[in-house]
């Protein structure tokens, strides 16, 4: 059952192996395909490296990404290092993909998951827009977006997300929202570089999953997350709010209709290639 403000996740970088216990277990839990094997650098992707796939997709809700990135010593000397980082949907507080939909496909549990309704999504891609992380991906067979669901459904049912079950080392620690946020700070006082508190409004001032690493390490939150997580005044963000707020009937229509004409393409698609088989 839901505690208080909701769950969280406090993710200790330092304990991770780079094991990818995590990775498997949200296949396995959630019935997801596994992939072909290409190992990539990351962020940007490009070249030889750990991580595998190359980033998150429809089929991959979860990734430990291998940054390659550089320790810093108090005394100023550098060493190369690479820091497995596992990522995933950070499940912010104030989502502004649930906000970008018009078609109400995002929904905030009382648990503090934000989980997209595959039912509803018209495959419009705003909600992809709208997040600062990129998170979202769109499945090409069937125009639907995914992303981790924060195992709501193991929430609901009194258990721990199935990565932070599956943890040997004791990297993700799960429990109430506010007590996660309060160690947090606390880590925070004592000289540790923590990221997922003291944000933006754009995603609520805070997400849920929140990842704390030693300042040695530092350099790997500033290469892999946003300082900022907001998402350009120009752009979107004005759009993206309002739409729901203003946009009206007419708005969820007109996008619906593109959603579905992007969907009924795929099924074409889809329905070709399998009578040509035939």
């Amino acid at each position: 059952m839901p505690v208080g403000n909701g769950f969280g996740v406090l993710v200790h970088l330092d304990r991770c192996i780079g094991c990818r216990a995590c990775q498997v277990a949200c296949k396995e839990w959630n019935g997801l395909p596994a992939e072909p094997l290409r190992f990539v650098d990351v962020w940007p992707v490009e070249g030889e490296g750990l991580t595998s796939p190359p980033d998150l997709n429809a089929n991959t809700w979860k990734l430990v990404r291998f940054v390659e990135t550089k320790m810093k010593y108090t005394s100023g000397f550098e060493d190369p290092y690479v820091q497995p980082f596992p990522y995933n949907c950070l499940h912010c507080v104030d989502p502004p993909c649930a906000r970008a939909c018009p078609a109400g496909a995002i929904e905030v549990t009382e648990e503090g998951a934000v989980v997209i309704n595959p039912d509803a999504c018209v495959g419009c891609g705003l909600c992809e827009a709208a997040c600062p992380f990129h998170i979202p991906r769109r499945n090409e067979e069937t125009g639907k977006y995914a992303k981790c669901t924060f195992c709501v459904d193991r929430l609901q049912a009194g258990m721990e997300p199935a990565c932070v079950a599956a943890c040997p080392t004791g990297v993700f620690e799960f429990g109430d929202f506010d007590e996660i946020v309060a160690k947090a700070r606390r880590l925070k006082e004592q000289g540790m570089e923590v990221y997922g508190i003291d944000l933006p409004d754009y995603v609520g001032g805070a997400t849920r999953w929140i990842y704390v690493i030693s300042k040695e390490k530092a350099q790997v939150l500033k290469k892999t997350l946003p300082e900022k997580p907001v998402v350009k005044e120009g752009e979107y963000r004005e759009a993206l709010q309002s739409l729901t707020k203003y946009g009206g009937t007419a708005t969820v229509l007109a996008l619906t209709a593109l959603g579905l004409v992007s969907w009924r393409a795929y099924r074409m698609k889809e329905k070709k290639a399998g009578g040509g088989e035939q």
